[in-house]
């Protein structure tokens, strides 16, 4: 938990509608920590009936990822 995957920029966009073209743009740009010990690669969005097309997110797999080196971590003395 904690570490962070950026979607590699190889990924195609093309074929994904509108909505979820911007959160993969999104995920190429910023990429996304892993937070929880949920299903494998489950993305959590907060629900918006605007928002059409997210399911197509399914699509994505852990392989279109890469980690992103964040450098050494340390921690915080007790």
């Amino acid at each position: 938990m904690g570490e962070r995957f950026r979607l590699r920029q190889s990924f195609d966009l093309s074929g994904f509608p509108p909505h979820a073209q911007a959160v993969l743009k999104g995920l190429k740009t910023y990429g996304m920590f892993v937070a929880d010990n949920g299903s494998d690669w489950l993305m959590s969005i907060a629900p918006d009936r605007r928002l059409k097309g997210l399911e197509t997110l399914s699509r994505v797999k852990g392989s279109d990822f890469e980690v992103v080196d964040t450098g050494a971590r340390s921690v915080a003395a007790e």
